[in-house]
């Protein structure tokens, strides 16, 4: 979820991205480019200044955030009061809310006895740690930042690896556990609309661009994307177990004891544990009970109906009303020692970045839109898919993007390229979800190179997998989601939400 450049900071990438910014925003700025007007070159100048310092991570992402806000009250694109609102979006307020929710998971170690409970259950031979590892990887992903995940799991990974093969060097069983982890944190985030911030930007800016689109629920999303995870871990596992050739390593069946020493290290369960885990059970409830489950031809009514109607909407509430009323309710609960299960400290390891980035998206979208510079974009893609049929068009949408977040961080790519994709759909006469919706996905694919999500980074950091070696397992990876999510989405998720290829009414009056 967070750049990878806070992980590299000072790179070749980033100096060159302190000038190219400024160079393209001027070139563009002053430069005649077609029949666009002036504003539309000034958003369109803002947005090549913000996206080359998103990419390339020239400044801190949440500085290179706050562009939009600054600069269109200065080039006539959006008025102050019309630009500051999108920074705190209902999909900011969710984010927000459930990295509170993670944040004390992590202070109450309920993710490390999570993920050591898996581990534990599967056995410690070489194969079945490593999927043991995947299981854990994509669980926890599902709920809490990629980053933070991927920090916990691999020491743990390295310490169990070490205990299995009695040696510190870098053998394929340490490799096939840092690539599991790496691996599997980022595709565990695609699961939940919570899981990683590409989700929210989707949600946000579906709400914000088409108010009357179908709400994109946590239990439908979950329901949706599911056989992308659950075919992805046998499959994962499978390239990872013969491509390393786990099965041939050595044990020194110290595996199995290092993860009863993790477990018994963490002691028995205390109150603030289970008051913890009870609160964050009830909150995933909750978000996937809230809305309307359908399931094909059955409808399955949320809570959320109990509620009373505000203003002529169904529903006055949000997956972030969940998130923040039950975090704000483990403020209240009791800790130990007179504290309470939360408190503000945690907030310290809260990615505020990430929040200012999802805004500046939000807000770098509603300039361009305003503008009419997302239609005339939009309308020169169109005439490429127009008339082609939708698996084609998914498939090298999906291959594009995922190829992009191989260079740049999955949440600039979706801010960036969903508004565009949206555009050229509604021009093309195409419903805009049918594009939207694998990109979002393919925004969090990028496996190759170090760079391409900060849990490869961290797994690259350990010095124990080789560039090329990387690049190599994460081709196949990639080539493997990129199928996987063209295939899930077509076959599975089009006829169980009732999504036609044809602009539906609602795009029509976004």
């Amino acid at each position: 979820m967070i750049g990878a450049g806070e992980l590299q900071s000072g790179s070749r990438a980033a100096r060159v991205g302190r000038w190219l910014g400024p160079l393209l925003f001027a070139a563009v700025y002053l430069l005649p480019l077609g029949d666009l007007t002036q504003r539309q070159r000034a958003a369109a100048a803002v947005a090549a200044l913000t996206a080359t310092w998103w990419v390339t991570e020239a400044v801190p992402i949440g500085f290179a955030s706050l562009l939009p806000v600054a600069l269109f009250p200065l080039l006539g694109v959006l008025s102050a009061k019309q630009a500051a609102p999108h920074y705190f979006d209902d999909v900011v307020m969710l984010f927000l809310g459930a990295m509170l929710l993670a944040l004390g998971l992590e202070r109450w170690n309920l993710h490390r006895r999570i993920a050591l409970a898996i581990l534990a259950r599967v056995g410690s031979a070489p194969n079945r740690l490593v999927l043991g590892f995947l299981i854990a990887s994509v669980f926890l992903s599902l709920w809490l930042n990629n980053t933070a995940a991927a920090l916990m799991l691999l020491p743990i990974g390295i310490a169990v690896a070490r205990g299995a093969t009695g040696s510190d060097a870098p053998t394929p069983l340490v490799q096939a556990l840092l690539f599991a982890i790496a691996y599997g944190v980022s595709v565990g985030g695609m699961g939940t609309p919570i899981g990683t911030a590409p989700n929210q930007v989707l949600i946000g800016q579906l709400h914000s661009r088409y108010p009357d689109a179908p709400e994109l629920g946590f239990g439908a999303w979950m329901l949706g994307w599911a056989p992308v995870l659950v075919l992805w871990i046998p499959l994962a596992w499978w390239v990872l177990t013969r491509r390393l050739r786990t099965a041939e390593v050595p044990v020194a069946r110290g595996g199995a004891a290092e993860i009863a020493r993790e477990r018994a290290a963490l002691g028995r369960w205390k109150a603030p544990e289970r008051r913890m885990g009870l609160l964050f059970a009830a909150t995933a409830l909750l978000w996937i009970t809230r809305g309307d489950l359908e399931l094909g031809s059955v409808s399955v009514p949320g809570w959320q109906r109990l509620l009373p109607a505000f203003d002529g909407e169904t529903a006055n509430v949000s997956d972030a009303t969940v998130a923040l009323v039950m975090a704000g309710i483990g403020f209240l609960l009791p800790g130990e020692a007179g504290g309470r299960l939360l408190d503000w400290k945690i907030t310290e390891r809260m990615p505020w970045d990430v929040l200012l980035l999802i805004g500046g998206g939000f807000c770098l979208a509603a300039g361009v839109r305003a503008c009419g510079l997302d239609a005339t974009i939009g309308a020169g893609l169109a005439s490429w898919i127009e008339g082609r049929p939708s698996w084609q068009v998914e498939l090298v949408v999906v291959a594009s993007i995922a190829l992009f977040s191989e260079i740049a961080s999955n949440t600039a790519t979706a801010q960036v390229l969903l508004p565009v994709l949206a555009t050229a759909a509604q021009s093309a006469g195409l419903n805009p979800l049918v594009v939207m919706l694998p990109a979002t996905l393919a925004a969090s694919v990028g496996f190759m190179l170090p760079v391409g999500t900060p849990p490869n980074a961290l797994a690259y950091a350990t010095r124990m997998i080789p560039a090329p070696r990387m690049a190599k397992v994460g081709a196949l990876m990639d080539v493997l989601l990129i199928a996987l999510i063209v295939l899930v989405f077509h076959f599975w998720l089009k006829p169980l939400w009732g999504l036609e290829d044809a602009l539906p009414s609602w795009a029509h009056r976004g």
